[in-house]
């Protein structure tokens, strides 16, 4: 898999990930409190990254283990690389409030969804099926 399929892969993703935030800034906050909507807007990205990823990352199938490791760190970075340009520069925040995303012993989840998201490329590499090839 190709760095140009997998950067194509993370700004597939990438509209959803920021939505997931965007609603759960806006809107699931107001209604649960802070802790909660961290716990479903989470839960809802990891689900996103789960989902988009199945067929995404779907060459990966049958391939060595470097090119899934590569396709892996290349999602994390782009991910965290973005994660703090995007915080810093356009929304506004502060390098402690980054830094804090990351704080896991503060209740803060977000390493769980970039583990999650590091993962992607081994279970899809693995588990899945190749795809068919077809006679011609």
């Amino acid at each position: 898999m190709t760095l140009t399929r997998v950067l194509r892969a993370w700004l597939i993703i990438l509209p959803a990930m920021i939505a997931n935030g965007v609603v759960r800034e806006l809107v699931i906050e107001r209604f649960v409190g802070a802790l909660a909507a961290e716990i479903l807007s989470v839960t809802l990205g990891i689900a996103i990254i789960v989902v988009m990823t199945r067929y995404l990352l779907r060459p990966l199938a049958g391939r060595p283990v470097p090119e899934m490791v590569r396709a892996s760190v290349t999602l994390v970075a782009l991910t965290v690389a973005f994660e703090f340009l995007f915080g810093r520069y356009v929304d506004g925040k502060t390098w402690a409030e980054l830094f804090a995303n990351y704080e896991l012993w503060n209740g803060r989840l977000w390493p769980v969804a970039l583990a999650a998201l590091a993962f992607m490329p081994f279970l899809w590499g693995r588990w899945a099926l190749p795809e068919p090839r077809h006679a011609g």
